[in-house]
Protein backbone atom coordinates (compact mmCIF):
# COMPACT_ATOMS: atom_id res chain seq x y z
CA UNK A 1 0.00 0.00 0.00
CA UNK A 2 1.50 3.48 -0.67
CA UNK A 3 1.66 5.79 1.46
CA UNK A 4 -1.06 8.54 0.19
CA UNK A 5 -3.58 5.35 0.66
CA UNK A 6 -2.27 4.68 4.06
CA UNK A 7 -2.47 8.31 4.97
CA UNK A 8 -6.35 9.15 3.64
CA UNK A 9 -7.50 5.76 5.75
CA UNK A 10 -5.98 6.50 8.69
CA UNK A 11 -7.40 10.15 8.37
CA UNK A 12 -9.81 11.01 11.14
CA UNK A 13 -13.21 10.34 8.79
CA UNK A 14 -14.91 13.21 9.75
CA UNK A 15 -11.59 15.05 8.45
CA UNK A 16 -11.26 13.20 5.47
CA UNK A 17 -14.90 13.61 4.43
CA UNK A 18 -14.51 17.54 4.18
CA UNK A 19 -11.44 16.85 2.27
CA UNK A 20 -13.52 14.56 -0.40
CA UNK A 21 -16.37 16.91 -0.35
CA UNK A 22 -13.65 19.77 -1.39
CA UNK A 23 -11.47 17.85 -3.61
CA UNK A 24 -14.44 16.74 -5.80
CA UNK A 25 -16.11 20.15 -6.39
CA UNK A 26 -16.91 19.10 -9.80
CA UNK A 27 -19.13 16.84 -8.64
CA UNK A 28 -21.01 19.37 -6.59
CA UNK A 29 -21.35 21.40 -9.35
CA UNK A 30 -22.79 18.96 -11.55
CA UNK A 31 -25.59 18.04 -8.84
CA UNK A 32 -26.37 21.90 -8.81
CA UNK A 33 -26.60 21.52 -12.28
CA UNK A 34 -28.66 18.63 -12.26
CA UNK A 35 -30.81 19.31 -9.26
CA UNK A 36 -31.04 23.01 -10.32
CA UNK A 37 -32.28 22.12 -13.86
CA UNK A 38 -34.85 19.44 -12.30
CA UNK A 39 -36.34 22.39 -9.79
CA UNK A 40 -36.87 24.36 -13.15
CA UNK A 41 -38.67 21.60 -14.64
CA UNK A 42 -40.73 21.30 -11.78
CA UNK A 43 -41.79 24.49 -11.33
CA UNK A 44 -42.91 24.02 -15.12
CA UNK A 45 -44.47 21.05 -14.62
CA UNK A 46 -46.79 22.43 -11.38
CA UNK A 47 -47.60 25.70 -13.85
CA UNK A 48 -49.00 23.52 -16.69
CA UNK A 49 -50.76 20.96 -15.45
CA UNK A 50 -52.26 23.57 -12.31
CA UNK A 51 -53.28 25.97 -14.62
CA UNK A 52 -54.64 23.34 -17.08
CA UNK A 53 -56.44 22.44 -13.66
CA UNK A 54 -57.86 25.81 -13.11
CA UNK A 55 -58.97 26.09 -16.89
CA UNK A 56 -61.15 22.70 -16.85
CA UNK A 57 -62.06 23.49 -13.01
CA UNK A 58 -65.49 24.98 -13.82
CA UNK A 59 -65.87 23.31 -16.99
CA UNK A 60 -65.06 19.52 -16.39
CA UNK A 61 -64.81 18.62 -13.05
CA UNK A 62 -63.34 15.21 -13.71
CA UNK A 63 -60.37 16.57 -15.72
CA UNK A 64 -59.53 19.65 -13.41
CA UNK A 65 -58.93 16.58 -10.58
CA UNK A 66 -56.85 14.87 -12.97
CA UNK A 67 -54.64 17.57 -14.07
CA UNK A 68 -54.64 18.26 -9.76
CA UNK A 69 -53.44 15.08 -9.50
CA UNK A 70 -50.50 15.26 -12.10
CA UNK A 71 -49.57 17.88 -11.21
CA UNK A 72 -48.58 16.71 -7.72
CA UNK A 73 -47.79 13.31 -8.13
CA UNK A 74 -46.03 13.67 -11.36
CA UNK A 75 -42.94 15.07 -9.69
CA UNK A 76 -42.80 11.99 -6.89
CA UNK A 77 -42.89 9.52 -9.81
CA UNK A 78 -40.02 11.27 -12.09
CA UNK A 79 -37.70 11.65 -9.20
CA UNK A 80 -38.43 8.10 -8.28
CA UNK A 81 -37.61 6.66 -12.12
CA UNK A 82 -34.62 9.47 -12.49
CA UNK A 83 -33.38 7.85 -9.41
CA UNK A 84 -31.29 4.66 -10.67
CA UNK A 85 -30.26 6.34 -13.73
CA UNK A 86 -28.71 9.45 -11.17
CA UNK A 87 -27.17 6.62 -8.98
CA UNK A 88 -25.56 5.09 -12.40
CA UNK A 89 -24.61 8.42 -13.61
CA UNK A 90 -23.83 10.63 -11.41
CA UNK A 91 -23.73 9.34 -7.79
CA UNK A 92 -22.02 6.08 -8.70
CA UNK A 93 -19.29 8.13 -10.45
CA UNK A 94 -18.94 10.06 -7.00
CA UNK A 95 -18.79 7.60 -4.90
CA UNK A 96 -16.11 6.36 -7.58
CA UNK A 97 -13.53 9.05 -7.80
CA UNK A 98 -13.95 9.56 -3.76
CA UNK A 99 -12.93 5.84 -3.88
CA UNK A 100 -9.82 6.46 -5.88
CA UNK A 101 -9.24 9.83 -3.37
CA UNK A 102 -9.57 7.22 -0.02
CA UNK A 103 -7.26 4.35 -1.23
CA UNK A 104 -4.67 5.92 -3.27
CA UNK A 105 -4.77 9.62 -2.54
CA UNK A 106 -5.08 11.10 -5.94
CA UNK A 107 -6.79 10.62 -9.28
CA UNK A 108 -5.18 8.62 -12.26
CA UNK A 109 -3.77 11.70 -14.39
CA UNK A 110 -5.32 12.88 -17.98
CA UNK A 111 -8.75 12.85 -16.96
CA UNK A 112 -11.35 14.59 -15.60
CA UNK A 113 -12.83 13.74 -12.30
CA UNK A 114 -16.44 12.94 -13.90
CA UNK A 115 -15.17 11.47 -16.67
CA UNK A 116 -12.93 9.16 -14.38
CA UNK A 117 -15.87 8.42 -12.27
CA UNK A 118 -18.16 7.29 -14.93
CA UNK A 119 -15.74 5.15 -16.25
CA UNK A 120 -14.96 2.98 -13.36
CA UNK A 121 -18.80 2.52 -12.92
CA UNK A 122 -19.35 1.49 -16.14
CA UNK A 123 -16.29 -0.51 -16.19
CA UNK A 124 -17.32 -2.88 -13.17
CA UNK A 125 -21.52 -2.47 -13.28
CA UNK A 126 -21.64 -2.37 -16.92
CA UNK A 127 -25.38 -0.92 -17.25
CA UNK A 128 -28.15 0.36 -15.00
CA UNK A 129 -30.04 -2.68 -14.10
CA UNK A 130 -26.91 -4.01 -12.52
CA UNK A 131 -25.94 -1.04 -10.37
CA UNK A 132 -29.39 -0.77 -8.89
CA UNK A 133 -30.00 -5.04 -7.94
CA UNK A 134 -26.60 -5.00 -6.13
CA UNK A 135 -27.72 -1.83 -4.32
CA UNK A 136 -31.01 -3.93 -4.25
CA UNK A 137 -29.40 -6.99 -2.76
CA UNK A 138 -26.68 -4.77 -0.03
CA UNK A 139 -29.66 -2.50 1.14
CA UNK A 140 -31.86 -5.72 1.74
CA UNK A 141 -28.62 -7.82 3.85
CA UNK A 142 -27.98 -4.51 5.78
CA UNK A 143 -31.48 -4.82 6.58
CA UNK A 144 -31.50 -8.14 7.73
CA UNK A 145 -28.28 -8.13 9.53
CA UNK A 146 -29.84 -5.07 11.94
CA UNK A 147 -32.89 -6.89 12.57
CA UNK A 148 -30.84 -9.88 13.69
CA UNK A 149 -27.98 -8.59 15.50
CA UNK A 150 -27.93 -5.29 15.98
CA UNK A 151 -29.60 -4.60 19.67
CA UNK A 152 -30.46 -0.67 19.52
CA UNK A 153 -31.75 -0.84 22.98
CA UNK A 154 -28.31 -1.42 23.93
CA UNK A 155 -27.57 1.69 22.21
CA UNK A 156 -29.91 4.03 24.24
CA UNK A 157 -28.78 4.79 27.92
CA UNK A 158 -31.93 3.99 29.53
CA UNK A 159 -33.44 1.31 31.44
CA UNK A 160 -35.71 -1.60 30.87
CA UNK A 161 -38.82 1.35 29.81
CA UNK A 162 -36.96 1.87 26.56
CA UNK A 163 -39.13 0.31 24.31
CA UNK A 164 -40.94 3.18 22.53
CA UNK A 165 -37.27 4.98 22.20
CA UNK A 166 -35.71 1.68 20.95
CA UNK A 167 -38.43 1.35 18.14
CA UNK A 168 -38.13 4.78 17.27
CA UNK A 169 -34.24 4.35 17.16
CA UNK A 170 -34.69 0.97 15.30
CA UNK A 171 -36.87 2.81 12.68
CA UNK A 172 -33.99 5.61 12.27
CA UNK A 173 -31.48 3.05 12.19
CA UNK A 174 -33.41 1.41 8.75
CA UNK A 175 -33.53 4.64 7.12
CA UNK A 176 -30.29 5.48 7.59
CA UNK A 177 -28.81 1.98 6.21
CA UNK A 178 -28.99 3.83 2.16
CA UNK A 179 -25.50 5.35 3.14
CA UNK A 180 -23.99 1.20 4.55
CA UNK A 181 -25.04 0.88 0.68
CA UNK A 182 -23.01 3.52 -0.63
CA UNK A 183 -19.98 2.13 1.61
CA UNK A 184 -20.18 -1.10 0.28
CA UNK A 185 -20.38 -0.38 -3.20
CA UNK A 186 -17.56 1.90 -2.39
CA UNK A 187 -15.78 -1.32 -1.00
CA UNK A 188 -16.61 -3.30 -4.81
CA UNK A 189 -14.58 -0.40 -6.06
CA UNK A 190 -11.85 0.07 -4.36
CA UNK A 191 -11.25 -4.01 -4.28
CA UNK A 192 -10.81 -3.72 -8.55
CA UNK A 193 -12.19 -6.73 -8.87
CA UNK A 194 -14.86 -7.57 -12.33
CA UNK A 195 -17.03 -10.09 -10.23
CA UNK A 196 -18.72 -7.49 -7.89
CA UNK A 197 -20.99 -9.79 -6.49
CA UNK A 198 -18.03 -11.49 -4.63
CA UNK A 199 -16.74 -8.19 -3.88
CA UNK A 200 -20.02 -7.00 -1.96
CA UNK A 201 -20.11 -10.70 -0.77
CA UNK A 202 -16.65 -9.35 1.40
CA UNK A 203 -17.92 -5.43 1.64
CA UNK A 204 -20.95 -6.85 3.53
CA UNK A 205 -19.38 -9.16 6.03
CA UNK A 206 -16.52 -6.65 6.81
CA UNK A 207 -19.29 -4.55 7.62
CA UNK A 208 -20.83 -7.10 9.97
CA UNK A 209 -17.51 -7.13 11.62
CA UNK A 210 -16.90 -3.16 12.05
CA UNK A 211 -20.55 -2.21 12.20
CA UNK A 212 -20.22 -0.06 15.27
CA UNK A 213 -18.71 3.57 13.79
CA UNK A 214 -20.06 2.96 10.61
CA UNK A 215 -23.56 2.63 11.33
CA UNK A 216 -23.55 4.98 13.59
CA UNK A 217 -22.36 7.63 11.29
CA UNK A 218 -24.87 6.34 8.87
CA UNK A 219 -27.38 7.19 11.42
CA UNK A 220 -25.54 10.41 12.12
CA UNK A 221 -25.68 11.67 8.84
CA UNK A 222 -29.31 10.67 8.00
CA UNK A 223 -30.60 12.67 11.41
CA UNK A 224 -28.50 15.38 10.29
CA UNK A 225 -29.56 15.49 6.68
CA UNK A 226 -33.32 15.79 8.27
CA UNK A 227 -31.99 18.81 10.05
CA UNK A 228 -30.51 20.48 7.26
CA UNK A 229 -34.27 19.75 5.22
CA UNK A 230 -35.99 21.32 8.26
CA UNK A 231 -33.69 24.61 7.83
CA UNK A 232 -33.76 24.59 3.71
CA UNK A 233 -37.84 24.16 4.47
CA UNK A 234 -37.74 27.30 6.85
CA UNK A 235 -35.11 29.61 4.08
CA UNK A 236 -37.77 28.09 1.52
CA UNK A 237 -40.83 29.11 3.02
CA UNK A 238 -40.46 32.92 3.93
CA UNK A 239 -40.52 33.56 -0.23
CA UNK A 240 -43.16 31.15 -0.33
CA UNK A 241 -45.35 32.55 2.32
CA UNK A 242 -45.14 36.05 0.87
CA UNK A 243 -46.19 34.39 -2.37
CA UNK A 244 -49.30 32.71 -0.90
CA UNK A 245 -50.08 36.10 0.72
CA UNK A 246 -49.82 37.50 -2.79
CA UNK A 247 -51.67 35.31 -5.03
CA UNK A 248 -55.06 33.80 -3.51
CA UNK A 249 -55.65 31.46 -6.43
CA UNK A 250 -55.97 27.62 -5.14
CA UNK A 251 -53.87 25.86 -7.72
CA UNK A 252 -50.59 28.79 -7.55
CA UNK A 253 -51.01 28.00 -3.68
CA UNK A 254 -50.91 23.99 -4.02
CA UNK A 255 -47.96 25.23 -6.04
CA UNK A 256 -45.61 26.69 -4.29
CA UNK A 257 -46.47 23.96 -1.06
CA UNK A 258 -45.42 21.21 -3.57
CA UNK A 259 -42.67 23.42 -4.83
CA UNK A 260 -41.35 24.44 -1.08
CA UNK A 261 -41.42 20.84 -0.14
CA UNK A 262 -39.50 19.81 -2.96
CA UNK A 263 -37.11 22.33 -3.62
CA UNK A 264 -35.81 21.58 -0.17
CA UNK A 265 -35.45 18.22 -0.43
CA UNK A 266 -33.60 18.87 -4.13
CA UNK A 267 -31.00 21.05 -1.77
CA UNK A 268 -30.66 18.46 0.60
CA UNK A 269 -29.53 16.36 -2.34
CA UNK A 270 -27.34 18.66 -3.83
CA UNK A 271 -25.49 20.33 -0.77
CA UNK A 272 -25.77 17.57 1.86
CA UNK A 273 -26.12 14.38 0.15
CA UNK A 274 -22.41 14.69 -1.17
CA UNK A 275 -20.78 15.15 2.41
CA UNK A 276 -22.68 12.42 4.07
CA UNK A 277 -21.64 10.13 1.53
CA UNK A 278 -18.10 10.84 1.84
CA UNK A 279 -19.08 10.75 5.61
CA UNK A 280 -20.00 7.13 5.34
CA UNK A 281 -17.35 6.20 2.83
CA UNK A 282 -14.52 7.61 4.97
CA UNK A 283 -15.75 5.64 8.22
CA UNK A 284 -15.98 2.22 6.55
CA UNK A 285 -12.89 2.17 4.93
CA UNK A 286 -11.27 3.72 8.20
CA UNK A 287 -13.11 0.60 10.22
CA UNK A 288 -12.09 -1.94 7.58
CA UNK A 289 -8.73 -1.27 7.28
CA UNK A 290 -6.16 -4.40 7.44
CA UNK A 291 -9.65 -6.20 8.99
CA UNK A 292 -9.55 -9.75 7.88
CA UNK A 293 -12.14 -11.67 7.07
CA UNK A 294 -14.50 -13.66 9.66
CA UNK A 295 -15.29 -17.04 7.68
CA UNK A 296 -17.77 -17.06 10.88
CA UNK A 297 -19.79 -13.80 10.15
CA UNK A 298 -20.22 -14.96 6.60
CA UNK A 299 -22.19 -17.70 7.93
CA UNK A 300 -24.12 -15.74 9.75
CA UNK A 301 -25.02 -13.34 7.41
CA UNK A 302 -26.50 -16.07 5.23
CA UNK A 303 -28.70 -17.17 8.57
CA UNK A 304 -29.98 -13.42 8.39
CA UNK A 305 -30.63 -12.31 4.78
CA UNK A 306 -31.69 -14.32 1.75
CA UNK A 307 -30.34 -11.87 -0.40
CA UNK A 308 -26.65 -12.25 1.11
CA UNK A 309 -27.19 -15.66 -0.43
CA UNK A 310 -28.53 -14.36 -3.45
CA UNK A 311 -25.15 -12.68 -3.60
CA UNK A 312 -23.25 -15.50 -3.24
CA UNK A 313 -25.01 -17.64 -6.38
CA UNK A 314 -24.25 -14.37 -8.62
CA UNK A 315 -20.80 -14.37 -7.43
CA UNK A 316 -20.76 -18.62 -8.23
CA UNK A 317 -22.22 -17.67 -11.72
CA UNK A 318 -20.31 -15.02 -12.94
CA UNK A 319 -16.92 -17.47 -11.70
CA UNK A 320 -18.49 -20.20 -13.85
CA UNK A 321 -19.47 -18.21 -16.65
CA UNK A 322 -16.09 -16.15 -17.15
CA UNK A 323 -14.10 -19.53 -16.54
CA UNK A 324 -16.33 -20.85 -19.34
CA UNK A 325 -15.61 -18.52 -22.00
CA UNK A 326 -11.42 -18.92 -21.91
CA UNK A 327 -9.11 -16.85 -21.04
CA UNK A 328 -9.21 -14.61 -24.43
CA UNK A 329 -12.58 -13.24 -23.05
CA UNK A 330 -11.60 -12.89 -19.60
CA UNK A 331 -8.49 -10.61 -21.21
CA UNK A 332 -10.56 -8.69 -23.34
CA UNK A 333 -12.95 -7.99 -20.81
CA UNK A 334 -9.56 -6.66 -18.62
CA UNK A 335 -8.65 -4.96 -21.74
CA UNK A 336 -11.85 -2.89 -22.24
CA UNK A 337 -12.11 -1.88 -18.52
CA UNK A 338 -8.82 -0.25 -18.29
CA UNK A 339 -9.54 1.71 -21.43
CA UNK A 340 -13.21 2.48 -19.72
CA UNK A 341 -11.37 3.25 -16.65
CA UNK A 342 -8.84 5.63 -18.39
Amino acid sequence: MTEPARSARDAPPFRSAMGLVTRTAPFLLLNLAIYGGSFLVLVLWLGTFGGLAVLFGERVEILAFIFMMMAILGPIVLLSLGKRYFLYLVKGAHIATMTKLITHGELPGGQGQVEYGRGVVRRYFKEVSVLFALERMVDRTARGFTRRFVRIVDWLPLGGGASKAARWAQTVVNRSLQYVDQAVISHVIAKEDENIWSSARDGLVLYAQAYPPILATSVKVWLMGKAFYLLALVLLAVPGIALLVAFSAGWFQVAVVVGVLVGAQLLVLCVFEPFATAWTLATYHHATDGLQMNEEWRGRLEQASDHFGKLGNRARDFTRDVGGMGGDVRDATSGGAGAGAG
